[in-house]
C-alpha cells in the first residue's frame, strides 16, 4: 500500500510525498494525507505567481485559462476536488491536517477558493465558520483510544499546536463525527467523519519540525494507521523473510500469476461488455431519469452521440461543444411539472460566468417533467412560466424525451446535416427547442 501526502512532508519508503498541484492523480490512491494549511499558501503562491508551479506532468500551471502547453489553475483544484471525492467514493481514508477556515479571492475561474475547498462534507455538514472555528492551543487530552490514528497524534503530542476546534454542537456534527482529541476546554479538535463510502480523519496539526528522526516517526505512524483503518497488512516483508521460504512456495507463486491474468482478461471483457450495456442504458434512462445523478449523465450521452462534444467549464460544471459553441447544460426531472427552481439553477450559473467573464453564455434547460408517465402520455412536462423565462431571458429548453428521439434517431442512422440541426437549434434558441421536424418521415424525401 502506498500513501499519498499532500503539503505535508514525511518519511517513509511506501509514501509519496507531493503538493496539491503537482501530485498524481489522488483517486488512484486508498491512503491519502492532506495538509490543508500548506496547501491553501501553495495555492495561494501559484495564483498571485509569487512561486512557479508544474503539474505531475510537468505542464507549467498559470492563473488564468488553460492554453495549448499551460494548465489553468482553476481547472487543476476543479479536477483535484473530483479526484478526492472519487477517492473517498472508493472508500479511501484521509488524514487531515487541520487548518482554520480561510477564503482567497484571487484565482481566475474560481469565485472564491477557501481551505476546505477540497473536501467534501459528511451529509448534514458544512464547512463553514460555525462548524470549523478558528483557535490556539497545545493542552489536549485523547478520549477515543482504540482509533488507529491517535498513535499518529502520540508521535507529536508534546509538540502540538491546534489552530482550529470543530463545534459539535453544530448541526449534524456531533451526529456525524467521532471525536478522537479534545482540548482541555472541550472542544473538540481530533474527528473522524465518514464521508462518501470513506473517512476524513482531522486531526491537529503539529508545529513544524523536521529535525532529526522525526519525519520518519511520523511516516512510519501514519502507515501503520492506514494500514489498521483500511485492513491492510504491511506487504513488503523483510529482505530475510527469504530465508525462511517453505517448499513448494514458488510453484504456488506461478499459479496465482497464470489465474491473476485469467481474470485480468475476464475482467476486461466484462469491463467492455458493462460498458456498451451501460451506454445502451442512458438513451432508455434519459426518459424516466431525474437528477445530476442519473438524469445528467443520461442527458450528457445522449448529447454525445448526436454530435455534441461534452466539456467542463471552470467550475466543473456540464457543455455541450458544437465546433467553437459552448452551451451550459443544467438538467430537473419532475414527477409532475418542473417549476421556476430549474429556472433559478440555469440563471445563477450563466449569471456566474457573466461576473467572472464579462461574455454572454448559452444554457440549455433539459427538463423531464412528468417522469413517471409513459412518454407518449405527458402533457406539460414545465410550467408555463419556465418557457416565458427562457424567451426573455435568452436560453434553450428542451424535454429529455425529445433528446432521446434524436439520438435514437442518431444511432439508427439520422443523416448528420439533421443532426447539425438539431444541435444548432439547442445552442441557439430562446425558449423551447422544436426537433420534430427533422425525425418525421416527410424529410427522407
Amino acid at each position: 500500500m502506498r500513501v499519498l501526502s499532500i503539503g505535508h512532508r514525511m518519511r517513509h519508503r511506501n509514501l509519496d510525498n507531493h503538493t496539491i498541484l503537482n501530485a498524481p492523480n489522488i483517486a488512484d490512491y486508498d491512503a491519502i494525507v492532506l495538509d490543508l494549511g500548506a496547501t491553501f499558501d501553495t495555492v495561494r503562491e501559484a495564483a498571485q505567481q509569487s512561486a512557479h508551479y508544474s503539474t505531475n506532468a510537468d505542464v507549467p500551471i498559470v492563473n488564468g485559462d488553460s492554453t495549448d502547453g499551460m494548465t489553468g489553475l482553476a481547472e487543476v483544484l476543479q479536477r483535484r476536488r473530483d479526484e478526492i471525492a472519487r477517492a473517498l467514493d472508493n472508500g479511501a481514508t484521509i488524514l487531515v491536517f487541520t487548518a482554520p477556515q480561510s477564503r482567497f479571492h484571487g484565482i481566475n475561474g474560481l469565485h472564491s477558493f477557501d481551505r476546505f475547498f477540497l473536501l467534501p462534507a459528511p451529509d448534514g455538514v458544512a464547512w463553514d465558520d460555525r462548524t470549523v472555528q478558528g483557535s490556539e492551543g497545545t493542552a489536549v487530552a485523547v478520549v477515543d483510544h482504540d482509533h488507529p490514528f491517535v498513535r499518529v497524534f502520540e508521535v507529536y503530542r508534546r509538540n502540538v499546536q491546534y489552530r482550529a476546534v470543530f463545534n459539535d454542537r453544530a448541526e449534524g456534527v456531533a451526529k456525524a463525527g467521532r471525536v478522537l482529541i479534545r482540548a482541555t476546554g472541550g472542544q473538540a479538535v481530533g474527528i473522524d467523519f465518514p464521508v462518501l463510502n470513506g473517512h476524513l480523519v482531522f486531526l491537529p496539526s503539529p508545529k513544524a519540525s523536521s529535525a532529526g528522526n522525526f519525519p520518519d516517526q511520523l511516516g512510519a505512524a501514519v502507515m501503520e494507521a492506514m494500514q489498521d483503518q483500511l485492513g491492510r497488512p504491511d506487504e513488503d516483508p523483510p529482505r530475510w523473510a527469504n530465508e525462511f521460504a517453505p517448499p513448494g512456495i514458488e510453484d504456488r507463486r506461478n499459479e496465482v500469476q497464470r489465474a491473476r491474468a485469467d481474470l485480468d482478461q475476464a475482467q476486461a471483457a466484462l469491463d467492455e461488455a458493462q460498458k456498451g450495456l451501460r451506454e445502451e442504458e442512458y438513451l432508455r434512462d434519459a426518459l424516466w431519469a431525474a437528477g445530476d445523478a442519473a438524469l445528467l449523465p443520461a442527458a450528457l450521452k445522449c448529447g454525445e452521440i448526436i454530435g455534441f462534444r461534452i466539456a467542463r467549464d471552470g467550475n466543473s460544471d456540464p457543455m455541450f461543444m458544437d465546433g467553437s459553441t459552448a452551451v451550459h447544460v443544467v438538467v430537473a426531472g419532475a414527477v409532475d411539472t418542473v417549476d421556476m427552481a430549474a429556472h433559478y439553477r440555469l440563471r445563477a450559473r450563466l449569471d456566474k460566468i457573466i461576473e467572472t467573464r464579462a461574455v454572454n453564455p448559452r444554457g440549455v434547460l433539459i427538463v423531464n417533467g412528468q417522469r413517471q408517465t409513459h412518454p407518449l402520455e405527458r402533457k406539460r412536462q414545465f410550467e408555463d412560466a419556465v418557457r416565458v423565462a427562457a424567451e426573455g431571458q435568452g436560453y434553450a429548453i428542451l424535454t429529455a424525451s425529445d433528446l432521446f428521439r434524436v439520438a435514437y434517431a442518431a444511432r439508427a442512422g439520422l443523416p448528420e446535416d439533421r443532426l447539425a440541426q438539431a444541435r444548432e437549434r439547442i445552442a441557439s434558441t430562446n425558449g423551447v427547442v422544436e426537433l420534430d421536424d427533422l425525425l418525421t418521415v416527410e424529410n427522407e424525401a
